[in-house]
């Protein structure tokens, strides 16, 4: 983790606004995931062409998401089944700037992801009558059903092409918590290419290539209820279990070798 600090300070910055200035209005979507252990290699990869985003000083944010879902997992198993649209109901907090928002996401019949928010004053154990008359606003839910399902954790690094409409989100250090349950993954990365879908292959994608690293779909809130829950349903997500099994073997050979 240490390294990783150290090598994103070789990137040049970029603030939130200049960030968001970037319009990406016909996107594709690429997640990738992979060992820890390739991290260093793909940032250092990575300084001549993209900018890292800073906030106060910050260039690596904790994210706290706290998904709600129905006391039958219906959420989790829309997703399993492939129901399109489907939702995701999620608080997420920010530690380094304390910002709380109430997130919705629908997966529309395109493949496409849209995400609506507000801002609120902290993460609801039990959500609120505002929280509710939201929910039901951006998506077809009886938002009383819902309640706490899991805790996601983890750090991020956001990436900023410096001449291709580009923003890449690098999440590690990831843990589930349910209850008195948690579960940590210091090996996991999971990495998403937010690009222009008429632009070619990126310099970033080229370097996942490089390194081995190849397109694979995760949810974390699917994997963490899969791992802490034991759904009676979870067939569509076994090959993430064995990804996650390679990645944990690999990261001991690395660190044994180290």
């Amino acid at each position: 983790m240490e390294n990783i600090q150290k090598v994103i300070q070789h990137f040049d910055p970029v603030t939130l606004g200049e960030m968001d200035a970037v319009q990406l209005m016909n996107r594709t979507d690429t997640k990738y995931v992979f060992n820890l252990a390739k991290l260093d290699d793909l940032l250092v990869r990575s300084i001549p062409h993209y900018r890292v985003l800073q906030i106060n000083g910050y260039r690596s944010f904790q994210y706290n998401s706290l998904y709600y879902d129905t006391g039958n997992l219906d959420l989790y198993m829309a997703h399993h089944n492939g129901i399109r649209p489907r939702f995701k109901v999620r608080f997420r907090e920010y530690v380094e700037t304390g910002n709380v928002f109430l997130e919705v996401k629908r997966k529309t019949n395109k493949n496409r992801t849209r995400k609506s928010r507000i801002e609120l004053e902290k993460t609801e154990m039990k959500l609120s009558e505002r929280s509710i008359e939201y929910i039901e606003q951006q998506a077809p839910l009886k938002a009383a059903l819902l309640k706490p399902a899991m805790w996601t954790i983890f750090h991020r690094i956001t990436l900023v092409g410096k001449d291709s409409p580009e923003r890449i989100t690098i999440d590690y250090n990831l843990s589930f918590s349910y209850g008195d349950q948690e579960k940590q993954f210091p090996f996991f990365t999971i990495c998403e290419v937010k690009r222009d879908s008429f632009a070619g292959k990126s310099a970033f994608m080229r370097t996942l290539k490089d390194l081995s690293i190849y397109p694979g779909n995760s949810s974390k809130y699917c994997l963490g209820t899969v791992l802490l829950k034991n759904p009676a349903k979870y067939n569509r997500f076994k090959s993430n279990l064995l990804k996650i099994k390679r990645l944990e073997n690999e990261y001991g050979s690395y660190s044994a070798s180290g």
